[in-house]
């Protein structure tokens, strides 16, 4: 009974030794103040509930900068939109780190020398890459929508007959599959890494992504971890490397890591980092479709501009033309087109721009005074809660597909150089992804109609806030039709 007395008391003064060292924060002399918070939990119940509503609601009581607790994660808020450049230029906050935690804790590797990999893989998703990347995503794009309809057996003509699906699953049969195979390029028809069965099985993985990435064993998630299996069932880097329609970032990538000595498992995970940056894409792409089903008004603007792009060209071109090529500067000219695809990243975005704290760092205020960072901890900016800022953006719940047309936005009386901040500051991608977003819903109001079924609709999923883009509550109906309609090509 001694024995056991003292080996409780030993395990009591040894636990609290842990909590006191990994998890209990007391807040030291010059650092941002901290709201409070459940003794072990801190504030991770309030932040999964909602996020926005919270940080709100602590930056009302507590200013533009707090650092919050999610379990033993310590993360320093900054709030104020004006501070953008300056978070993101100081060199003790450190984004290295979080991408590898990200690499280890979600995929499974390492990259070795990542910072020069990333810098020169990002090369391959601009300037003339860009160009070549869109030309073989449309023309994806336009073998996919061909087989939905070819699936039906009846002919692409003007106003014929209605199908219902539901938008996730079109979505997937058509932008999913086009972004698939611009990034893999086309194995034979035996392939079991094709796109059907990587999107079921990468939205189920998709799922536990926040956990994951906190540190917490895959194992405790079982449908994570089936999926995950399926998801390493790819093509060996020989054979990818075959491939001639295989995408300019992974040939770069996956012979940069073979030079390094990485495993093939090492790129297997990597190429599921990739995915995983395109799905976001995926999830983009069907947040505007959903915003111009809902809004009437939008999607006939928006056709209305296709159309207006369409017909000057085929003017120029001849009307007898069958395809009609449109550029990368008359693409960026829709300027609905390019309201819609920020509207709807200010509506639907949940990303967290998150660094390390590598040293014990002064972060100033615009007012002037400063706060001491903390050695180890994390720093981070949250769009989403900047872009549901009443002060910036008028009704900010309210969807506005013109709200970017010629717009300037202000913040405590100062124009807001950056109100949209989705892709974080380091992204090289960034330009590719919205170019693919805008060309999808340019494809689609051409030769589609579509709408939602009556009584059909769903919102943000706010319990997976801290992924890029928020996944939908649940599916929505749909009935569409083909347009007889030239097909649109991508060039340089």
């Amino acid at each position: 009974m001694v024995a056991l007395t003292v080996y409780l008391a030993g395990a009591a003064v040894l636990l609290t030794a842990l909590y006191l060292k990994f998890i209990f924060r007391r807040r030291r002399p010059d650092e941002p103040p901290i709201p409070k918070g459940h003794w072990l939990w801190g504030n991770g119940e309030e932040f999964s509930k909602h996020a926005v509503k919270f940080l709100h609601q602590t930056q009302k009581q507590l200013g533009d900068i707090f650092t919050i607790r999610l379990f033993n994660q310590c993360l320093t808020m900054v709030n104020d939109p004006h501070l953008y450049e300056q978070f993101v230029k100081e060199k003790n906050f450190d984004f290295d780190t979080i991408q590898r935690q990200v690499n280890h804790n979600v995929f499974s590797f390492e990259l070795v020398d990542a910072r020069k990999m990333l810098k020169e893989a990002g090369k391959t998703v601009k300037g003339p890459h860009l160009v070549t990347g869109m030309t073989k995503y449309s023309e994806h794009l336009n073998d996919s929508f061909r087989e939905v309809v070819s699936e039906k057996k009846v002919p692409m003509v003007e106003g014929g007959e209605w199908f219902t699906d539901g938008l996730r699953n079109f979505n997937s049969q058509t932008l999913f599959s086009a972004l698939f195979y611009t990034i893999f390029g086309k194995g034979n028809k035996n392939d079991t890494f094709e796109p059907s069965a990587i999107y079921k099985n990468f939205d189920q993985f998709h799922k536990y992504f926040n956990y994951l990435w906190l540190g917490l064993p895959i194992n405790l998630f079982p449908k994570a971890g089936k999926a995950l299996s399926v998801l390493c069932q790819q093509p060996d880097s020989k054979a990818f490397l075959a491939r001639d329609d295989l995408s300019d970032y992974i040939r770069f990538a996956t012979n940069f890591m073979l030079e390094n000595g990485q495993t093939e498992q090492d790129i297997i995970g990597h190429n599921l980092v990739y995915l995983h940056v395109n799905y976001n894409t995926f999830r983009m792409a069907f947040w505007c479709l959903y915003h111009l089903l809902e809004k009437r008004e939008a999607l006939d603007a928006l056709r209305q501009e296709v159309a207006e792009l369409v017909a000057e060209k085929k003017n120029y071109m001849g009307d007898d033309e069958t395809e009609v090529a449109i550029d990368l500067e008359e693409l960026d000219s829709l300027k609905i087109l390019d309201s819609i695809t920020k509207e709807t990243l200010r509506m639907n975005s949940g990303v967290f721009m998150v660094r390390a704290v590598v040293e014990d760092t002064w972060f100033q205020m615009r007012n002037g005074k400063s706060y001491k960072i903390r050695k180890g901890d994390k720093v981070a900016m949250y769009p989403p809660a900047i872009h549901k800022d009443a002060e910036i953006f008028e009704n900010p719940d309210e969807f506005k597909y013109d709200r970017f047309v010629d717009a300037t936005f202000y913040k405590n009386g100062q124009v807001l150089k950056n109100p949209i901040m989705s892709f974080g500051s380091i992204c090289p991608g960034k330009k590719y992804a919205l170019t693919q977003a805008k060309w999808f819903l340019l494809s689609l109001v051409h030769n589609f109609d579509m709408e939602l079924l009556e009584g059909e609709s769903t919102k943000p999923d706010v319990n997976y806030h801290g992924h890029e883009i928020l996944p939908p509550t649940n599916e929505v109906q749909i009935r569409y039709r083909s347009r007889k309609n030239c097909d649109l090509t991508f060039v340089n």
